[in-house]
């Protein structure tokens, strides 16, 4: 699976039931699919800058749509906090807030670094909208939407890992430098620094990001993402996550593969009879906490059967836990300063 069919939950439900009944599902290529959403936010961000009759500036989740960012399928549950579905505002000074329909306001006592995807409608980049929510959102969300923002073939302008590690930096900066009147840091500046350790930059849909890192809470070795693989009879494949030194593929298939399975059969024959081994997700193995659980369980099994090595699955590490080994070791004091 490439990941070009990118699709939240919701997207998926109506997909599967077009194809029970018969109808044609939307399968438009994830980068037409997002452009359709930003124009859609473009257009209410127009609006209210008409209503309100000066320039605004936008952030958060408004920020990512205006940019075309896949978001989170758990945003209702930040309605509460950063507006969910409701445009996100940023306020030049604390206090200055408008009254106006489906919008909030907020301050940001940070540098904000400022784009225009088009010309009249500001926001903050991606970059600068995922660190205002590295506080809001759990650190697994966090790994997931900066994963997203990693992706080939997207809306927005490239990004890379260096290019969070630098914003990051510099809000580590403000407090020890008491930089526009702070005395620490912004918060979500520590959650924001183990979400760059956990990123890959080769993920390519929001799945492969959740499953990767559900493997890795698993206490599973990590795979290589979309790596190219020759089959014997020559054809090239991409497979999602593979862990190469035991020759096992592990690949999340969603809704839209029900439209090429027998597409999907070849290819799988093809990958198995060159002497790779095949584990399939589907959106059903990531849905509770037992589903997971069991798949994880066969990924490992799959694992022990090619190399002989057992791999617990039962217990869950945090991935708190999981980044700051990393942070360890790539600075011993991490733990003492952070």
């Amino acid at each position: 699976m490439d990941g070009s069919a990118y699709r939240s939950a919701r997207d998926e439900d109506e997909c599967e039931r077009r194809l029970l009944e018969g109808s044609p599902p939307n399968l438009l290529p994830m980068r037409m699919r997002l452009m359709e959403l930003q124009a859609h936010e473009i257009a209410r961000c127009i609006n209210v800058r008409s209503r309100v009759g000066h320039d605004l500036l936008f952030g958060g989740f408004t920020a990512l749509r205006l940019q075309g960012v896949p978001l989170p399928r758990t945003l209702p549950r930040y309605g509460d906090t950063v507006g969910g579905d409701d445009l996100c505002v940023l306020a030049p000074r604390r206090n200055t807030r408008t009254r106006l329909r489906d919008a909030r306001f907020y301050h940001m006592n940070i540098p904000l670094q400022i784009v225009e995807p088009m010309p009249g409608v500001r926001c903050v980049s991606v970059v600068c909208a995922w660190f205002m929510l590295a506080r809001f959102l759990s650190l697994e969300e966090l790994v997931t939407l900066g994963d997203c923002l990693l992706m080939r073939r997207v809306v927005h302008d490239p990004v890379t890992i260096k290019d969070f590690d630098v914003f990051v930096t510099r809000m580590e900066k403000l407090g020890k430098l008491h930089a526009l009147g702070r005395k620490r840091a912004p918060r979500g500046v520590k959650k924001a620094r183990r979400a760059i350790v956990l990123l890959r930059g080769n993920m390519e849909s929001p799945q492969e990001a959740r499953l990767s890192l559900e493997l890795r809470k698993r206490g599973l070795p990590e795979p290589v993402a979309n790596l190219s693989i020759i089959l014997d009879d020559g054809t090239v494949v991409r497979g999602d996550l593979v862990f190469v030194d035991a020759g096992v593929i592990c690949e999340y298939d969603g809704a839209h593969h029900l439209c090429q399975l027998e597409h999907d059969r070849m290819r799988r024959a093809k990958i198995e009879c060159s002497g790779w081994r095949y584990v399939q997700v589907t959106r059903v193995d990531m849905a509770t906490p037992d589903a997971r659980a069991w798949m994880a369980r066969r990924v490992a099994y799959a694992l022990e059967e090619r190399t002989g090595v057992r791999y617990p699955t039962d217990d869950v590490i945090p991935l708190e836990s999981i980044a700051d080994r990393e942070l360890r070791a790539m600075s011993p004091g991490w733990g003492r300063v952070a």
